[in-house]
C-alpha cells in the first residue's frame, strides 16, 4: 500500500513535470526539427511588440517575434522567425500594429506595391531601406489608444469651435446680420435707379456709334473712288513716267552713297592725324594737370586769381568815381 502511494507520487510529479515542460514550449512556440528561417527588421520604434507576438501574411500566422534589439542611430532590430515553407512577397516590408483592443500586438509582412495610400508611412519604409541589406523596413502604425485619443482632441476641438459658434451668432449678429440684408437691398434699389438714369447717355452713345458707323462707310466709299482714280492714272503713261523718276532717283541715291564711301575713306586717311592731336592734348593736358608751363602754373598758383580779383574790384570803384566826378577825369570845351 506504501509502495502504490510512493509510485501514485511519482507519477503524479512525472506528469506535473511534462505538463510545465509542455507548457514551456506552447508559450515559447518552440519548434523541434523544423526547417525556420529568421529575418530581421529595421525600424524607428515597435510600439507595444513583445517577444512571441505573431507574425501576419495576408492575416496567416507564419511566424512569430523571435528577438528585439537595439541598434545604433537609435534604430531597434526586430528578429522575426518564420515557418520554412513560407514564402515572402516581391519588396517585403514588415508593419508593427495593434491587433486587438486589449494592447495585443503583431506584425504583418506586405509587399512594399501595397503600402497604404499614408505618407507618413511611405516616408518611414523609405527612412529604414538600407540599399543592398537584407534587413526588412518596418514602419509602426498608430494604435487603438492613439487614434482614440486623437479622436478625443479633435472631438474637443470640434466643441470648441461649436461654442465659439454659437457665442458669435447670438441676438446681436441676427440683427446684424438682418441690417446686412436691408442695407443690401438698398444698395440694390439705388444701382437700379442709376442704371435708369444711365438709360438716356446709353442711347445717345447708341446714335454716336451709328453716326461713326455712317462716318466709317463714307469714308470708305472716299477711299474706293480714289481706288478708282489711281486705277485711271496708272491705266496712262502717268506710271511709266513715276517710275522714270523713281530710276532718276535711284541713281541719285548711288552718287550720294558713293560719295559717302569717299568721305569715309578721306576719314579713315585722317584718323592718323586725328590720333596724334589727340596724343598731344592729351600730352598737354597732363603737363597742365602736373603743374609745368605757363598754364600749369596759373592752374595752380592763387596769386593770378587773387590780384586779378583786386583789379577786378579797382576797376568798379574807377568807374563809380568816373559816375560821381567825370569832371576830374574829362574836360570839354565848346570855343
Amino acid at each position: 500500500m506504501k509502495r502504490a502511494s510512493e509510485a501514485l507520487v511519482g507519477l503524479s510529479v512525472v506528469v506535473a513535470i511534462a505538463l510545465v515542460v509542455a507548457g514551456t514550449v506552447w508559450l515559447s512556440q518552440a519548434r523541434f526539427g523544423g526547417n525556420d528561417f529568421t529575418r530581421e527588421v529595421r525600424v524607428r520604434s515597435i510600439g507595444g511588440l513583445l517577444t512571441g507576438d505573431p507574425v501576419l501574411l495576408r492575416g496567416v500566422r507564419i511566424g512569430r517575434v523571435d528577438a528585439i534589439t537595439l541598434s545604433r542611430s537609435d534604430w531597434v532590430t526586430v528578429t522575426l522567425r518564420l515557418n520554412g515553407s513560407t514564402v515572402l512577397p516581391a519588396r517585403p516590408v514588415a508593419l508593427f500594429l495593434s491587433t486587438t483592443l486589449f494592447g495585443d500586438w503583431g506584425v504583418q509582412i506586405i509587399s512594399r506595391d501595397n503600402l497604404p495610400d499614408d505618407p507618413e508611412i511611405r516616408r518611414t519604409i523609405a527612412e529604414a531601406t538600407l540599399p543592398g541589406s537584407s534587413l526588412l523596413p518596418g514602419a509602426t502604425l498608430p494604435d487603438v489608444g492613439q487614434l482614440t485619443a486623437e479622436a478625443g482632441r479633435i472631438a474637443g476641438d470640434i466643441a470648441v469651435i461649436s461654442e465659439r459658434v454659437s457665442s458669435a451668432f447670438d441676438s446681436t449678429s441676427s440683427a446684424r446680420l438682418k441690417n446686412a440684408f436691408t442695407d443690401l437691398a438698398r444698395l440694390s434699389s439705388v444701382l437700379r435707379t442709376i442704371a435708369q438714369g444711365q438709360e438716356s447717355t446709353l442711347a445717345r452713345i447708341g446714335g454716336n456709334l451709328d453716326t461713326g458707323t455712317t462716318m466709317l462707310a463714307r469714308s470708305a466709299q472716299s477711299i474706293a473712288r480714289t481706288a478708282s482714280r489711281v486705277d485711271s492714272a496708272t491705266s496712262r503713261d502717268q506710271l511709266q513716267r513715276i517710275l522714270g523718276h523713281t530710276d532718276t532717283v535711284t541713281a541719285d541715291l548711288t552718287d550720294v552713297s558713293e560719295n559717302l564711301r569717299a568721305l569715309a575713306r578721306s576719314a579713315a586717311g585722317q584718323q592718323q592725324a586725328f590720333e596724334r592731336i589727340v596724343a598731344r592734348t592729351d600730352s598737354v593736358m597732363a603737363r597742365i594737370q602736373s603743374g609745368q608751363g605757363t598754364l600749369g602754373r596759373l592752374s595752380r598758383d592763387t596769386t593770378l586769381y587773387s590780384e586779378t580779383l583786386e583789379t577786378v574790384r579797382a576797376l568798379h570803384a574807377l568807374l563809380a568815381d568816373i559816375q560821381k566826378n567825370p569832371r576830374r577825369y574829362f574836360q570839354f570845351s565848346v570855343f
